[in-house]
């Protein structure tokens, strides 16, 4: 649009001077030229080379199914000075998510991955969390109508196991989108999965059988070296080699070199021990019937039986801190953990008589779900610590048995006649 204004301003000039001047005139009108028609400075460009930095902004998002979210790439050269220069733009996963050239994302299914932008050498990368288009609780298809008992996904959200009866194990790779059934090699009921790694898992039921997978779990054997008949109710890792199953009479397990060997303790009890959590590799809690509480500090290798606050049956527990732990069962009963004077104490709460809970876990100091059976089956929500429980809608009418979060908003409950419901919204629609 420059010549325009050229043109219009000469027009004047020519129109008030006499023709003496043309010569004069032309020679303007030539510098009007090269003056009116110069770009506008810009924002200089450098040479990947010169990239100092690249910044993606936000640094993680959530965004649902279907829907789309907007990132940014500030480049800084050596200087420290922002710069104009093209951006790569690629996922992680595209079947999580896809990125356009501008940074544009696009939620495909569910699950996490990392958007990464990249000058050259240089890059940085957001963390994209894709949830589904509701946050209530939905059934998946399990394909199976044995009861599943326990549940395990890796932080990603998309990998994730069931254990079951007549030793069924689930399996999927899509955040339960699809599962799959591997052999086992066992028909006895599975009570428990845990898995360190995309790689290693363990599974414990019925008859002392313990299942191991070294394959993210295509294929599993059962270990000879465990020692005991009993059932085993729980099991739980802390490290790729540390860790102990639960179980009737009593039982405890410990491994401390990957399942290489299993060492037995016997709690002074008849009671089974349901559940047993960790923090870290030192701090423990294990419960069971009767309202039995029994911790330890040094790994599992001496246990210690608490005051018992309850005689009703302690299903589950959940291990957040040194200080903060939960337990659940049946007729609504709720312990929590508190400071003492001395050392952390249990106290009794209630989350409604009418409750039989099976499952908990907490994914904050203030926000966790237990699941079981209420009328159908029940899923319950805090977030005051453990004080006060709200029901939530579950779309199932089956006890529920086991509940895991990867995160505040994805969790996965499972239960009788291969019952899956899931939520990436914490179960609020």
């Amino acid at each position: 649009m420059c010549w325009r204004a050229t043109a219009l301003l000469l027009y004047h000039y020519f129109m008030r001077v006499p023709l003496s001047f043309l010569k004069s005139a032309a020679l303007l009108a030539t510098a009007l030229l090269m003056v009116s028609c110069e770009k506008a400075p810009t924002a200089p460009t450098v040479p990947p080379g010169s990239v100092a930095a690249v910044t993606i902004t936000p640094a993680a998002d959530t965004v649902a199914v279907g829907e789309f979210a907007q990132f940014s790439a500030t480049v800084l050269d050596t200087l420290g000075n922002p710069v104009s220069t093209s951006v790569s733009w690629q996922s992680s996963d595209p079947q999580v998510f896809t990125v356009s050239s501008t940074g544009r994302v696009k939620g495909v299914s569910e699950g996490s991955a990392l958007l990464r932008a990249a000058v050259g050498a240089v890059r940085d990368s957001a963390l994209v969390t894709v949830v589904p288009a509701t946050g209530g609780w939905v059934r998946q298809t399990s394909s199976t109508t044995v009861n599943l008992n326990g549940v395990f996904f890796l932080p990603d959200g998309r990998n994730g196991w069931v254990a079951g009866d007549g030793g069924t194990i689930l399996r999927t790779i899509d955040g339960g989108a699809t599962w799959t059934r591997p052999t086992t090699g066992t028909t006895f009921n599975l009570n428990a999965v845990w898995f360190t790694s995309s790689s290693d898992g363990w599974a414990v039921g019925a008859g002392g059988t313990v299942l191991v997978t070294h394959n993210g779990g295509s294929s599993w054997t059962r270990l000879s070296n465990v020692g005991q008949s009993e059932e085993l109710l729980d099991v739980q890792f802390a490290t790729s080699v540390l860790g102990w199953a639960v179980g009737a009479n009593g039982l405890i397990l410990r491994t401390t070199d990957q399942g290489a060997n299993w060492e037995s303790f016997r709690v002074p009890t008849v009671s089974n021990l349901e559940s047993v959590s960790f923090t870290g590799s030192n701090d423990g809690w294990a419960v069971g019937d009767g309202g039995l509480i029994v911790g330890t500090h040094d790994a599992g290798a001496i246990w210690y039986v608490l005051p018992s606050i309850t005689v009703q049956p302690l299903r589950a527990v959940y291990r957040r801190s040194e200080a903060k732990a939960w337990a659940v069962g049946s007729s609504g009963v709720a312990p929590r953990t508190f400071a003492g004077p001395d050392s952390t104490e249990w106290e009794l709460e209630n989350a409604g008589a009418s409750h039989q809970m099976e499952g908990v876990q907490f994914t904050s100091d203030l926000t966790g779900f237990a699941v079981g059976f209420d009328v159908g089956g029940m899923i319950l929500r805090t977030d005051d610590g453990g004080l006060n429980w709200a029901a939530q809608v579950s779309n199932t009418a089956s006890r529920l048995n086991d509940v895991y979060f990867v995160d505040s908003l994805r969790g996965w409950a499972v239960g009788q006649s291969g019952t899956i419901v899931h939520t990436g919204g914490g179960g609020i629609p």
